[in-house]
């Protein structure tokens, strides 16, 4: 047999032992104790002890509320027969404990408030002394066992349902945290993702170049970027409708990623506009990456809604420079890529 939560909270023998030991329980009388307390103060009184525990705490508003929304007060009755019939039988084994760390789990579910919850063991300990019979009371020492019984049972089973009840909290509150954080994460790809090609958009890409730009002055290495157009997509769009357009940018987009190296960051800069970021990457490099890519998009026509597109690239390439900001470097790729598109389109060109 498999006791999930003794295991979750480290309950083994030795443990389950150390407890005992902590608020004792641990020496042999205990047992006998533990049977008195059935026998003598419990089974003769099982019903009126918990009638007055339940009336004692319907007449508190919150646990009322509580109680209505998640159960009958029959019902609750029912389990409380069970739990107080089973308080102190066998409290040294493994099913005791995963009993009591079940209760408090359970608590914490339904919402029972933990200030009311420690305060209900304090009115069973008093209930419990309240039905300790008269035959018991005439003898001192037997009254002074069972009342440092009740007072050590009860406190063992505190210790469970509040610790596994703060267990549950905790993981509820991580739950919550974690879910929260996927959540952010999820709303921040969103927001830095374009819809249609799923690269990084606009925004995201001149945030990274400022970054790369920094970095790469900082480090002393090269950096160079790709303005890439696609040529005549206006045709494309006009001819075939916005439909195949949006597909034709969506395939377009992938080739790219396919062309280009680990690292090299692709963005949709606007329209049928891409920008590459190429870090630690010289002009020359560079232009090794845009006729690559060029190469890879016009190889083979694409097909969309049984249509066939033939597409082509126009690309310009610039170098950062020392005293370049992210508007002056974008504007000299911007220069060279115009000056691919004047030579007649699917080209490359280079910073003059």
């Amino acid at each position: 047999m498999t006791f999930e939560l003794c295991e979750s909270r480290g309950f083994d023998a030795d443990a389950i032992a150390r407890r005992l030991c902590l608020v004792g329980l641990a020496q042999p009388e205990s047992g006998l104790q533990a049977k008195a307390l059935q026998d003598q103060v419990i089974a003769p009184n099982l019903e009126s002890i918990v009638d007055d525990f339940y009336d004692s705490l319907l007449g508190i508003d919150n646990f009322s509320a509580i109680v209505s929304a998640h159960s009958s007060a029959e019902r609750l009755k029912k389990t409380q027969i069970r739990y107080i019939s089973s308080l102190g039988v066998n409290f040294d084994q493994h099913q005791y404990f995963e009993d009591r760390l079940r209760i408090g789990s359970i608590h914490q579910k339904i919402g029972i408030p933990q200030s009311l919850y420690l305060c209900s063991f304090q009115l069973l300990q008093s209930l419990l002394i309240r039905y300790i019979p008269e035959n018991m009371r005439s003898n001192d020492a037997a009254l002074e066992n069972m009342l440092q019984f009740i007072l050590k049972i009860t406190a063992l089973d505190m210790s469970l349902t509040v610790e596994s009840y703060c267990a549950a909290n905790i993981s509820g509150f991580k739950k919550s945290l974690d879910s929260e954080r996927g959540e952010k994460a999820r709303l921040h790809k969103l927001a830095v993702t374009d819809w249609l090609t799923q690269l990084h958009n606009h925004s995201y890409s001149r945030n990274f170049l400022s970054n790369s730009l920094r970095q790469a002055k900082t480090d002393g290495l090269p950096l160079s970027i790709i303005m890439a157009d696609l040529d005549n997509f206006k045709k494309i769009n006009d001819r075939n409708g916005h439909l195949v357009g949006d597909q034709v940018l969506r395939i377009v987009a992938e080739r790219m990623v396919s062309a280009s190296r680990e690292g090299d960051e692709i963005c949709r800069y606007g329209g049928e506009e891409f920008l590459f970021i190429l870090k630690n990457t010289d002009i020359a490099a560079g232009a090794d990456v845009a006729e690559r890519v060029r190469k890879h998009i016009c190889s083979d026509a694409i097909h969309v809604r049984n249509t066939e597109v033939n597409v082509s690239l126009s690309l310009g390439i610039a170098q950062a420079r020392e005293d370049d900001a992210v508007d002056t470097l974008i504007e000299r790729a911007d220069a060279a890529l115009y000056a691919a598109k004047l030579a007649g389109r699917n080209r490359i060109r280079l910073e003059a």
